[in-house]
């Protein structure tokens, strides 16, 4: 029965999808079809059929009842649906039927400059934010005392590095702001953007440019022994050669599928001490545990503990600002209160932090039944309107890279308070509107000196 419904449920969402995706051919990769195929039904909607079914055997749902199972199903199967009418009503509403050709005629069409010929009036706000990153980096390991990947490396056992990592993350007694802005968001999308202009010019610099910025990512990407953040950027890099030479090779598909399964291995190998295949490649422990259900956990977490041993946060947890603004009590997100209701003495001794999962368990832990109901729309629409902007603004190597960056970075499985507030999204926009009017002014001020220095040699 529940195999047969969600059946029907993923065959409607791939039709839906279709026409909202641009494309679905896994060579013209994109934000959309990535949220489909990855976030949707890898890390939510197989693990819906185990979980629903009781098949899963896994350390974490194993201590969820069969009440929160099934609604977490049916909130998977309505989010497969849901999701994808919010971004048909979004393409609706541009006057669309369809974002195909749109997206055919973004990824068929060549680079262009954002603000002349050579762009050589923007590199130099360009080189700024570059500097500025790679000491952000280097400040975020001058404040950890260490290089948490060279720990590991050392033979450090898996408990002491799960205290690292949530040291190094949640612990950071430096400057967060730097941190985050800097050098986690800003790092690599730099070096997307770098990669763009090396790709468009092959000049020496642009090449010492790009190393330059993909050494700095490695580094930042690294810096809490996070699996996912070092895979979406070198995947990234597959996202940015559709974006620009409108499609890739099954040859060039694979191999960076390869690459992201040869990093994901060695990381197990190295951080979490996993060395035995049977469970490295298990569907219930190891990779295959961690994408179809460790990642799904907390959507029936939320739904058996909200708002029975906890009660719904409603705005609370979105921002401290925001709960200041609104006197709200400031209060934890909900995947730090579901991990601290599943192992209370892990998140004490810092070796475990946070239980994020699909977009839809926040939503039923801050706001009941009206938030899983009106998410999934709300978030399609976001998503949809985001995807629109970047298929109908210029090609730049900025632009581009943004896309490349955010085509991965969207918090789907994360938590929909990143949609609600997002101030990583806006610190982005206004840092690319800030380059594009710094590079603008300094073609004004060229072309001006340049004109001066003409007229009083004429004199």
């Amino acid at each position: 029965m529940f195999i047969l419904i969600s059946f029907v449920v993923l065959i409607t969402s791939a039709l839906l999808f279709r026409r909202v995706a641009g494309s679905l051919s896994p060579t013209r990769i994109n934000m959309i079809s990535w949220i489909f195929f990855y976030e949707l039904v890898a890390l939510s909607f197989v693990g819906s059929i185990l979980v629903v079914h009781g098949w899963d055997d896994h350390y974490m749902i194993n201590r969820v009842n069969d009440e929160a199972r099934l609604f977490g199903w049916m909130a998977v199967q309505y989010t497969m649906i849901a999701m994808p009418l919010g971004m048909l009503l979004t393409v609706y509403l541009n006057g669309l039927k369809s974002n195909r050709q749109l997206f055919r005629a973004y990824i068929e069409k060549p680079i262009s400059s954002a603000v002349s010929p050579r762009d050589s009036s923007i590199r130099l706000p360009l080189y700024f934010l570059s500097a500025a990153s790679v000491l952000a980096v280097l400040y975020t390991f001058y404040v950890l005392g260490e290089v948490p990947l060279l720990t590991a490396l050392s033979g450090a056992d898996a408990v002491s590095l799960a205290v690292t990592r949530v040291d190094a993350s949640l612990g950071f007694s430096g400057n967060v702001y730097v941190r985050n802005l800097l050098g986690i968001t800003l790092t690599p999308i730099l070096a997307f953007i770098s990669y763009g202009y090396f790709k468009q010019t092959g000049a020496g610099l642009d090449r010492l440019w790009f190393y330059t910025m993909l050494g700095a990512s490695f580094l930042i990407l690294t810096y809490d022994l996070s699996k996912a953040p070092i895979v979406h950027f070198a995947l990234g890099f597959l996202f940015f050669r559709v974006y620009t030479d409108g499609k890739v090779s099954k040859f060039v598909f694979y191999l960076f599928g390869c690459l992201a399964l040869l990093i994901v291995v060695i990381s197990y190998w190295v951080i979490g001490k996993v060395t035995d295949p049977s469970i490295l490649f298990s569907y219930n422990s190891g990779i295959g545990g961690r994408i179809f259900l460790s990642q799904a956990a907390g959507t029936y977490f939320a739904f058996e503990h909200f708002p029975d041993t906890h009660n719904f946060i409603g705005l609370a947890s979105l921002s401290s600002f925001v709960s200041e603004v609104l006197g709200l009590p400031d209060t934890d997100r909900a995947a730090r209160i579901m991990m601290r209701i599943f192992n209370p003495a892990g998140v004490e001794e810092g070796s475990t932090a946070v239980m994020n999962s699909l977009f839809i368990a926040e939503a039923w832990a801050n706001f009941g039944l009206i938030g899983v109901l009106v998410a999934p729309f709300y978030v399609g629409v976001f998503i949809q309107a985001l995807f629109l902007f970047f298929l109908r603004s210029r090609k730049t190597p900025i632009l581009v890279g943004v896309f490349a960056y955010l085509s991965l970075r969207l918090p789907v499985t994360g938590g929909v308070n990143d949609f609600m507030y997002a101030p990583s999204l806006t610190n982005i926009a206004i840092i690319c509107v800030t380059v594009y009017l710094a590079g603008l002014v300094l073609k004004v001020a060229t072309r001006k000196f340049r004109n001066d220095r003409l007229a009083s040699a004429s004199q």
